[in-house]
């Protein structure tokens, strides 16, 4: 080459750094002889995806003139490797954030599981002024989902429509996934309806929340809307059918569902797609069915099929075949609350008490013990999270007389009641 000139070292420089030749980039990034802010930017991002977030906040700090990409991808950097309280510090010392820069913070806290957070910083963004990004909304619904609030998400659902995002293809499937999450399947409907050019993504995302939620007709339903509208099903469309067959007890129709993906669409069952069918027929009572699945799978059973059967066992009360799972789950999860807790509750049914209290003293010797069940409610938008005999509740005594009001009117059944005088009730 004749001459190297600012934008051909560049170019050099962004080849390197998007096939992962980190090390190659930054050789010739110390080679030029001069260097603009694209030159900086992209010596800085290479190193974020490399995830070599030190590396990049050097370079990040000696660089003299920063521009608003320099700190949006600074800050990406630190939320990639779940440093998100200095991700969070740079942002609030950024000069001139822009809408993708609040974007991306958004974006962090959610992906990093600090849902509410996420919820602050869009509100704080909405307070100055700044337009949200369909990237920022995808983040703050899937930040709603993960909070199961029904209000929250039908609020943050309403600025989606009053900021023209109504037509947005992948707001939408976002949306739909919110209000699937939160158990609010019709309004999920609604905004399926509403897009104007649903894809595959969408398709699914309402065949997998009908499925979740019970209605295994409207999943097989859309299942063929889907292919009448020319979508080809993919692996997880027939996921997604297969569960709404299996929570409903369709086995004829799962098993056509399972048989027409290799024949039909061509796609090989992956280890989920077996489980489902284990699980399909245990839930249908067909127990040496599921059991001919395990054995004839053409890869090691992990432990969810042989806790899927040991569950139909327990439900049909098939002590016989039910013993045999137990020394499999172990084998693959010695020290799961869970699948201990599975092996117990069908020695009880057997019987075998010497084998239940062996069982007991090795949870008690290896620390092994059930996670603590809790709950939430969602009440003007508060979220009260409630676990078995909590007392610790705020408002815990008004509760507990509300309780106490509802006993004696007769409100309560007497199961129930008896339920609460032992103390083990779930307490908000």
């Amino acid at each position: 080459m004749g001459v190297r000139d600012l934008i051909s070292w560049n170019v050099m420089i962004r080849c390197y750094a998007e096939n992962g030749m980190v090390e190659n980039a930054r050789e010739l990034f110390d080679a030029m002889p001069e260097r603009s802010s694209f030159s900086w930017n992209t010596m800085i991002m290479a190193y974020t995806v490399a995830e070599r977030i030190y590396m990049a906040f050097k370079l990040f700090v000696i660089m003299p003139d920063k521009d608003v990409m320099s700190w949006t991808g600074i800050i990406t950097g630190f939320c990639r490797v779940s440093l998100v309280d200095d991700a969070w510090k740079l942002f609030k010392q950024m000069p001139d954030a822009n809408a993708v820069s609040w974007s991306c913070i958004v974006s962090g806290f959610q992906q990093n599981d600090f849902a509410n957070e996420s919820l602050m910083v869009f509100k704080e963004m909405l307070l100055v002024g700044i337009h949200p990004t369909p990237h920022s909304f995808s983040s703050v619904l899937s930040a709603c989902a993960d909070l199961a609030m029904v209000s929250m998400s039908e609020q943050v659902y309403c600025q989606l429509l009053r900021r023209g995002f109504l037509g947005n293809t992948n707001v939408g499937n976002s949306a739909i996934s919110m209000f699937v999450k939160v158990g609010s399947i019709h309004h999920a409907r609604a905004v399926f309806l509403d897009l104007d050019k649903p894809d595959l993504v969408s398709w699914n995302a309402m065949i997998t929340g009908f499925s979740q939620h019970g209605y295994g007709i409207e999943a097989m339903m859309a299942f063929h809307q889907m292919q009448k509208a020319r979508f080809c099903p993919d692996s997880i469309s027939y996921m997604g059918v297969l569960h709404g067959c299996s929570h409903c007890g369709f086995v004829e129709e799962g098993k056509q569902y399972f048989l027409s993906m290799k024949m039909d669409s061509g796609i090989s069952p992956g280890a989920e797609h077996f489980s489902i069918m284990v699980d399909l027929y245990a839930r249908a009572g067909k127990l040496e069915e599921a059991y001919t699945v395990i054995k004839e799978l053409p890869f090691e059973p992990k432990s969810i099929f042989w806790r899927a059967l040991l569950n139909g066992c327990r439900i049909w009360g098939d002590i016989k075949l039910g013993v045999s799972a137990p020394e499999q789950i172990l084998k693959l999860e010695q020290f799961n609350s869970g699948a201990c807790l599975m092996v117990i509750n069908i020695m009880v049914l057997a019987g075998k008490w010497k084998e239940v209290a062996t069982m007991r003293r090795f949870m008690k010797e290896t620390g092994v013990k059930k996670e603590l069940s809790c709950s939430w409610i969602d009440t003007s938008g508060i979220n009260h999270l409630f676990t078995t005999g909590d007392k610790k509740h705020s408002k815990g005594d008004q509760i507990f007389q509300i309780i106490e009001l509802l006993a004696y009117d007769g409100a309560i059944d007497s199961g129930t009641r008896g339920f609460l005088d032992y103390g083990n009730m779930l307490m908000l």
